[in-house]
Parts: structure tokens; C-alpha cells; sequence
């Protein structure tokens, strides 16, 4: 459910696209909204929300089912649109998201300017230089011989 009512700073935001998605990413985001329709048989929307906690203050977080109730702010970047819980907008000013593929599979990967440090997995932030993160927490998931 997307609110018609932003916050007054929302507008200085849609003047400049204020998320960048790379070709990658739009494609793999494009390639699950397909897979979802074709399940579900309804059309769905992409969400991106910012969870507290995980390596570090903030987890990035993309879904196709909407898990808040929160009001949503409605990105638009190119031909992808974005649902944001409005209160996290001002978190993603400027992200860049983008998909890449490793031998240990693919994943999106998060550029955001307002991180002062990032995780080792690429997937959480902090807002303080000060706040520490797992440099790499994905070394806990890997099989062990």
C-alpha cells in the first residue's frame, strides 16, 4: 500500500533518480518479478526495506511480498519501480544496486554513500564509522571440509 502522503523532504528527492539500479540488477530484479508472477499469478512490485541489526546497523532487504505495514514511498529507476517504507528514504539516497554472479552463486550487491563502514557480504551498513561490522561474515557459511 503506498501512501499519497510523503514526508515535505520527499519531493527534493524526485527531482534526480535517487536509486540507481545497474543493468545487471535489473535484469535479475526483472527475471524474479517474472518468476513471482508466474507462481503467484498476480503481478507484484519490488520492496526494499532496511532491517535493524544483522552485521552491522542496517540490512539491506529486497522482497516481491510485502511484509510491512508501513507507509510506502514509491521509487522509480528507469523501468523498475521500488516501494520504500517512507521513513526509510533518507537511508537510500544515492544507492546503487547491482548484481553480480562468484563461483559461490550470484547476489545483489549495495553502494551506498551514507555507509561510513559496510559488512564483508555486502549486504549491511553502518551510518557511524565508529559502529563495528563483521568484515567477513559470510566466512561462517561456508562448508567445511
Amino acid at each position: 500500500m503506498l501512501s499519497s502522503a510523503l514526508p515535505p523532504f520527499f519531493d527534493r528527492y524526485c527531482e534526480v533518480p535517487m536509486v540507481q539500479i545497474r543493468p545487471a540488477a535489473a535484469q535479475e530484479l526483472k527475471r524474479l518479478l517474472r518468476r513471482h508472477t508466474a507462481h503467484t499469478g498476480s503481478s507484484s512490485q519490488i520492496y526494499l526495506t532496511l532491517e535493524p541489526g544483522g552485521c552491522a546497523d542496517w540490512t539491506y532487504h529486497l522482497t516481491s511480498n510485502i511484509t510491512s505495514q508501513q507507509p510506502l514511498a514509491d521509487l522509480t529507476c528507469g523501468d523498475i519501480s521500488l516501494a520504500v517504507p517512507v521513513d526509510q528514504v533518507d537511508l537510500v539516497q544515492d544507492l546503487t544496486i547491482d548484481y553480480a554472479e562468484d563461483l559461490m552463486g550470484g547476489g545483489f550487491r549495495f553502494v551506498n554513500p551514507l555507509a561510513q563502514r559496510t559488512c564483508g557480504c555486502g549486504n549491511a551498513f553502518a551510518l557511524s564509522a565508529d559502529t563495528p561490522v563483521t568484515q567477513d561474515c559470510t566466512a561462517a557459511h561456508l562448508p567445511t571440509p
